[in-house]
């Protein structure tokens, strides 16, 4: 028997769960503002948005949530939705089942193509999604992806990658899953209330002078050379992944030594210096006859899409361990200030919109200006 009350969240935060001798699995109330709004407890406590409705003679009752991913007025709202469309001689169950709407079609035929026209990481995306998050969710339909999957996915990644990485990939799912309720393939994101993992990203992985010349080494005999070679500049210049892999010919002024990058992840143009190795990496390259791009990639017209694979294989024929394509940043830094770079040009050198960034560095320039202050005192104190 369906208990009649006015939802609000103080209201169903105080309803017990189903007992558990009783008959029924779970407990029913119906909501006094929107007609066929139900909320079910189970006997475990956990409760969830329903709507009950008659169509075509038969009664038919279809979930719309969990509370707590849902909230109340999300939950009047849906249900609504869906009466106006019963309104019109539509069943919104069977229109969510004919949709046959796939995570994979989805991100394939809706989300990459507006992520390349409007976002400076689609490509980022894109290999998020083909080399992780497709193998998981990609034959599920949209609206079967539950917020316990994700939060699984989530956890299970920390396993693998960084919890910054986690992070990436979940705030992506967050960001798709949105698209989809704007563009009406949704009605609640499965990702909602799912937490961040706690990311530690001022422990750094840098390689030492004789650990870059031996994997320089090896990704001069590395299969793929184009990938190899992304590498090499980001190992020479500094900088990120996504920057090098976007790079284009007219970007590049081989008079002048510069590398233009219009736009960056501070949001601003800013310039890489290109020494005499970084440039003889680029003219190795296949050049424009395979298109814009410096790095191509199998698809004629767009970039290569991840050196992670030769990153890794270089990494086992070098005998290096612990090291993602990132660090190579780091390395940069940290050689630059070894070998007399200030933090200040440091920060100019990899584009950091803040000096704060930089300050991760600040203890290898302190060994710098330990060695300085020593030499000052061995002058003053020298005995003539």
């Amino acid at each position: 028997m369906s208990k009649l009350i006015r939802f609000s969240k103080r209201v169903i935060d105080a309803l017990p769960p189903q007992p558990t001798d009783a008959k029924a699995r779970e407990s029913e109330y119906s909501d006094t503002e929107v007609s066929g709004l139900k909320l079910l407890i189970n006997k475990q406590g956990r409760k969830f948005f329903y709507l009950r409705y008659r169509h075509a003679g038969r009664q038919r009752s279809m979930k719309l949530g969990n509370y707590g991913e849902l909230d109340v007025a999300d939950a009047r709202l849906l249900a609504l939705k869906h009466r106006a469309q019963l309104s019109n001689g539509v069943d919104p169950q069977e229109t969510l089942v004919e949709s046959g709407m796939t995570f994979r079609r989805f991100i394939d035929d809706h989300y990459l193509p507006h992520a390349y026209a409007s976002k400076r990481s689609a490509n980022s995306d894109d290999s998020k999604f083909k080399t992780h998050l497709f193998e998981m969710f990609g034959a599920r339909p949209l609206s079967s992806i539950s917020r316990q999957e994700i939060q699984r996915y989530h956890d299970e990644l920390i396993s693998r990658r960084s919890p910054a990485t986690a992070n990436r990939h979940l705030a992506l799912l967050k960001r798709s899953f949105n698209l989809a309720i704007l563009w009406g393939y949704l009605d609640t994101n499965p990702a909602t209330g799912i937490r961040m993992h706690t990311e530690n990203n001022q422990s750094q992985r840098f390689l030492s002078i004789d650990e870059a010349k031996r994997l320089w080494t090896v990704l001069s005999t590395e299969q793929n050379q184009i990938a190899a070679k992304a590498i090499k500049l980001m190992l020479l210049t500094g900088v990120r992944r996504e920057e090098a892999l976007q790079a284009r010919w007219e970007d590049i002024d081989q008079e002048r030594l510069l590398w233009n990058l219009p736009i960056t992840k501070s949001g601003r143009q800013r310039f890489v210096m290109l020494s005499e190795p970084a440039l003889a990496v680029i003219n190795e390259l296949p050049g424009r006859s395979c298109g814009h791009y410096l790095f191509p990639g199998a698809k004629p017209g767009k970039p290569l899409n991840n050196a992670r694979k030769c990153f890794q294989r270089a990494l086992k024929v070098a005998g290096l361990t612990h090291l993602r394509i990132h660090d190579l940043r780091h390395t940069f830094a940290s050689l630059a200030i070894n070998n007399g770079a200030s933090l200040y040009e440091v920060q100019h050198l990899l584009g950091h919109a803040s000096n704060k960034t930089t300050q991760r560095y600040a203890h290898l320039a302190s060994e710098n200006l330990r060695v300085a202050s020593n030499r000052v005192s061995d002058l003053v104190t020298a005995t003539t």
